[in-house]
């Protein structure tokens, strides 16, 4: 009985080592695996297509609601009376809201890859003004400095925001401040992505005094 225990242990014993051989070797993989996973499928292209000009979107989108989100609260003197304009109404808030939506989207319009500053053979408003851009300069000042392009959609985007926000809460006054932020915000894209050149006329009391007196 002694001899047969021994027999059965010894036999117990090999048939584990053979196990643990023959498991050595698929971890090993396993681990191989874990630590090397397969490289992530590439990403499928954009199905957006940009088909409008950048000038298209700021003409169609852009510049009639910032306009309108401008003029939506103001203070005009007539006589010696201020009338103090602002929405009131339910049905105007939400027209400011609406405006604000297309203002925010339009801002990501601006942002697509792809789309160009005006479609093919166009040019650019007041072409040939002194101190604009042709569209083909204005297209490669965005193409050299796209991440300045970028931050100023950006910027319009949020100002969007804000304007929304202001809809939403319908207060006034956070359409002001949203609007002198808007100003510096169009005026700065402007000057460096389409008229870095024009020259803005002096107020008289800035002229020079030779030029005051005549």
């Amino acid at each position: 009985m002694g001899v047969s225990r021994i027999g059965t242990m010894a036999a117990c014993a090999a048939m584990l080592g053979a196990l643990l051989t023959g498991c050595g070797p698929k971890q090993e993989t396993m681990a191989a695996a874990q630590s090397n996973p397969p490289p992530a499928p590439a990403p499928a292209p954009s199905p957006l297509k940009p088909i409008a000009g950048v000038q298209d979107v700021m003409a169609s989108m852009i510049d009639p609601a910032a306009d309108f989100l401008w003029e939506s609260v103001s203070t005009t003197v007539t006589k010696g009376k201020a009338v103090e304009k602002q929405p009131r109404t339910n049905e105007e808030w939400a027209e400011v809201r609406r405006q604000a939506i297309i203002l925010t989207e339009g801002a990501n319009l601006l942002m697509m890859d792809g789309r160009h500053v005006v479609k093919e053979g166009a040019k650019l408003e007041d072409h040939g003004t002194e101190g604009n851009l042709t569209a083909e300069e204005s297209e490669q000042a965005i193409g050299k400095n796209r991440a300045s392009f970028i931050a100023f959609s950006q910027a319009l985007r949020d100002v969007g925001v804000s304007m929304l926000a202001a809809a939403d809460a319908k207060n006034p006054q956070g359409l002001i401040d949203a609007g002198d932020t808007m100003d510096q915000v169009c005026e700065g894209c402007h000057l460096q992505f389409w008229y870095p050149g024009q020259k803005i006329p002096l107020f008289p009391d800035q002229a020079p005094e030779e030029d005051a007196k005549q």
